[in-house]
Order: C-alpha cells, then sequence, then structure tokens
C-alpha cells in the first residue's frame, strides 16, 4: 500500500510541474501564442528544417526577511536577485514542436560607499 501511494505522489509531482504546463499550453500551438504572451524572440537559429527561437523574460526581485519563526535581533535578509527564465521553442511548419524552459538567477551586489 504504501509503495503505490508513493508512486501516485511522484506521478502527481511531476505532472503538475512548470515544464510539463508548458508543454500542455504550448505543443501543436501556432508560434503566434508564444509571441502574444512574451513578445518577439530575443534570437532565432535555423536547424534542419526547424526554427528555435529563443524568449527570454528578466524579473527583478527585491529583497525580504526570512521568516525564522522565534525573536531574534538579527533578522535575516535575501539579497536581491534579477531572474531570467528562458524558453527554447522549437518550431516546424509554423506548429510549436517542444519547448524548454530554464531559470537564472543573478546576485545584485550592494553599493557600499
Amino acid at each position: 500500500m504504501k509503495r503505490i501511494l508513493f508512486f501516485v505522489l511522484i506521478l502527481l509531482a511531476f505532472s503538475c510541474g512548470p515544464q510539463r504546463k508548458l508543454h500542455k499550453t504550448y505543443i501543436g500551438q501556432p508560434v503566434e501564442t508564444m509571441e502574444a504572451k512574451y513578445g518577439k524572440a530575443k534570437s532565432t537559429l535555423e536547424k534542419g528544417g526547424e526554427t528555435l527561437y529563443i524568449y527570454e523574460k528578466i524579473e527583478n526581485l527585491e529583497s525580504t526577511e526570512i521568516s525564522q519563526h522565534k525573536l531574534t535581533l538579527d533578522p535575516m535578509i535575501t539579497p536581491q536577485v534579477k531572474k531570467t527564465e528562458r524558453y527554447y521553442v522549437t518550431v516546424k511548419d509554423g506548429i510549436i514542436t517542444n519547448i524548454k524552459l530554464e531559470n537564472e538567477y543573478q546576485r545584485k551586489v550592494p553599493n557600499t560607499k
């Protein structure tokens, strides 16, 4: 019984991830659906009859205090981060055949003068 429950939980975890949601939403759709949401592609590459479109979405994440559930005099604060989401979209004959998401985080260095 425990094994069955474990496999069900693993199946639910993989079926609800962001990569799976992208596949469900965009595979089989025309490339214009991606352009409507993310704008013009940053770059395109031709590869064996297919075209690879690269879309970028940049977001600045502000610093926040981390809750430690205890009283402290010195709070822990996360640094500011620049988050870049890259979508690699493979298109054949104007239809999206594959999509991959890549996240990159870059810490911002505070000015200390």
